[in-house]
């Protein structure tokens, strides 16, 4: 079966590439959001009706508002317009028959001020002067790709719209305040407002680059990676892996090239941690990632970024170049032979842009989209190399790790998951912020840091839409993962939304699925079509509409999503409702019964 689905995914893939009229949707703003642009097919009179090879049971209007057709006739030929790219289209053909042939474009050519970044249209299309028909076409000219490919990434990214793409002006998001809880040692949060951060030789008079110093002249990459294996090191961005043992594999891997990736992608609600960092402690980070790279035998890294942190963006381009300019970076480090060099890429804004195999199809000049592991990126990541993907906060912590060693970290915070993690306070709090704290502290300990809870405590959403709601009387659980994991949650990004009587459940569960539902990059069915059934059966719910039957139908389908879904995006997206289900039945209910109340006002059913 699968590999029919791959051929039918060749096959599409040829029609597409080579038998395709595409133009860029000047009409894009009026379209659905994220839709995932226009493709104009011309067929014989004759010809089937397209159809997606993952939904056959309608031809006209996909369910998910992924795809849809438009039927248009023009004698002697039929033209179809498809709002597709969401998953992927097959075009029946019956025998013999063929595509009428390209449209040309416009033959007055216009500006195009994009450099080549080995292959990343994402980041390429950013600089562009705009992105009319003949930009994209020089830029697939330019990069050797299909016109197809680049007009995919174009029309997927809300920033990459008609007219000066990447460039209008923005104001900067608003600084953190930040916070060491009492009792918690300060690893990440050491240097903010200690350092200039765009001073090499301030980070340097604190500490800095004593690690790679230690790394790379007292041990061996084995040593390195047993230090980081023997630490509990645990990956920072969500899910929690083993960061040893991720570096472990990646060295085994025996392969010409290997390459650190930094995901600095960041998209999750609320979430600013690793812009914190990126702004106020970057050369922790390029200090994190030159250790990592003698670790694996890795001697190219990435740095990739969000445009829309500009100050981090900026921050952390000065720190690179200023460890270059000592040495740290794109020279031999004498009497080592490890040459180390680092690429700053920003690119546009996308949730399932930080997904780590997503990330990396991005750097490969594709949309982003999960691939089905394994293999996993320390065996075959960028360019079917070896790559090690590590988050900001994560990189962050290995300099402290192998100048404090392994023991030291060890025996901070919770068992099974030492150190320290950043924790991002909202809603109803005296003092939102970042703050820093070991991973066995609990909710009402963190609230406490931030000045106590504002009104009431009615839940806590920990985990931004990915994560998973706590009710007050679990308020005193560790903020670890596995503990999380066991009420059905995700610690994922470190958001904890707190939320008081004049928030509602059901309420902020619509909020979640439609970010998510939005943020799809509609590879997977259960994501690109589960999401948003599932936002239409709440907002029938929040509109008064719906029955019980709804929230029946709600669960079965999130739990079939859960177990479905092709990435831990997709995944995670239904956490919050059936963490809402699981801990505030009665919210739920309230809104589905002949009342049909809510408690905060906030719905159309009050």
């Amino acid at each position: 079966m699968l590999g029919l689905l791959k051929g039918m995914q060749a096959t599409l893939s040829h029609l597409l590439t080579r038998k395709v009229t595409v133009q860029y949707p000047e009409q894009r703003a009026e379209l659905p959001e994220r839709s995932r642009g226009l493709i104009r097919m011309r067929l014989k009179t004759d010809a089937v009706n397209p159809r997606c090879i993952s939904c056959t049971f309608c031809e006209r209007v996909c369910p998910a508002v992924a795809i849809k057709v438009i039927y248009k006739t023009r004698q002697p030929e039929k033209v179809w317009s498809l709002d597709a790219g969401a998953g992927p289209m097959l075009s029946y053909f019956n025998r013999g028959e063929k595509p009428l042939g390209l449209e040309l474009w416009p033959e007055k050519a216009e500006p195009l001020a994009a450099p080549d970044r080995d292959g990343c249209l994402a980041s390429s299309l950013l600089d562009a002067n705009g992105l009319s028909q003949m930009v994209l076409a020089k830029t697939a000219s330019r990069n050797g790709v299909w016109l197809s490919q680049v007009f995919g990434i174009a029309t997927f990214y809300d920033r990459l719209k008609t007219g000066a793409a990447g460039k209008t002006d923005e104001a900067e998001p608003p600084e953190i305040a930040t916070a060491v809880v009492d009792g918690s040692p300060s690893i990440l949060l050491a240097n903010h407002g200690a350092i200039d951060p765009e001073s090499i030789d301030s980070y340097a008079a604190a500490g800095g680059y004593s690690a790679v110093n230690r790394a790379i002249l007292e041990m061996n990459p084995a040593e390195i990676v047993d230090e980081i294996a023997v630490s509990g090191l645990r990956g920072r961005g969500g899910a929690g892996y083993s960061t040893g043992g991720k570096w472990k594999q990646a060295l085994a891997a025996e392969a010409s090239r290997k390459y650190i990736v930094c995901n600095a992608a960041e998209g999750d609600l609320d979430s600013a941690k690793d812009r914190s960092l990126l702004e106020n402690n970057p050369h922790a980070i390029i200090e994190g990632m030159i250790v990592a790279g003698y670790a694996t035998g890795a001697g190219n890294g990435v740095i990739y970024a969000s445009i829309g942190n500009r100050l981090a963006l900026e921050r952390i381009q000065i720190a690179v170049e200023q460890a270059q300019e000592k040495g740290f970076l794109g020279s031999e480090i004498p009497g080592t032979g490890f040459t180390f060099s680092i690429k700053v890429l920003a690119v546009p804004e996308a949730l399932v842009g930080g997904e780590e195999t997503a990330l990396l199809e991005t750097l490969e000049g594709k949309r982003p989209a999960p691939r089905v592991r394994p293999p996993y990126p320390a065996e075959s990541g960028l360019r079917g190399k070896p790559t090690v993907v590590e988050n900001v906060e994560t990189l962050a912590t290995v300099p402290w790790i192998i100048t404090n060693g392994a023991r030291a970290f060890q025996e901070i915070g919770a068992e099974h998951a030492p150190g320290t993690r950043l924790f991002m306070m909202t809603g109803a709090v005296a003092n939102p912020g970042l703050y820093e704290a070991t991973l066995d502290i609990t909710i009402k300990k963190l609230a406490d840091a931030a000045g106590g809870f504002s009104g009431e405590p009615q839940a806590a959403l920990v985990g931004s839409s990915g994560g998973g709601f706590l009710s007050p009387g679990l308020f005193d659980i560790p903020l670890d993962y596995d503990s999380i994991a066991e009420t059905g949650g995700d610690a994922s990004s470190g958001v904890i939304r707190v939320l008081n009587e004049s928030n509602c459940i059901v309420e902020t569960v619509r909020e979640c699925l439609a970010f998510s539902a939005s943020q799809s990059c509609g590879k997977c069915i259960p994501c690109r079509l589960g999401t948003r059934r599932l936002l239409d059966i709440v907002e029938r719910v929040c509109s008064g509409s719906g029955c019980q039957g709804d929230l029946e139908l709600a669960a079965d389908l999130a739990a079939d999503i859960e177990q479905g879904a092709l990435c831990g995006l997709g995944q995670g997206s239904v956490k919050p409702l059936l963490t809402g289900l699981k801990f505030f039945n009665q919210e739920f209910l309230d809104h589905v019964s002949r009342d049909r109340r809510c408690s905060a006002n906030k719905c159309l059913v009050s």
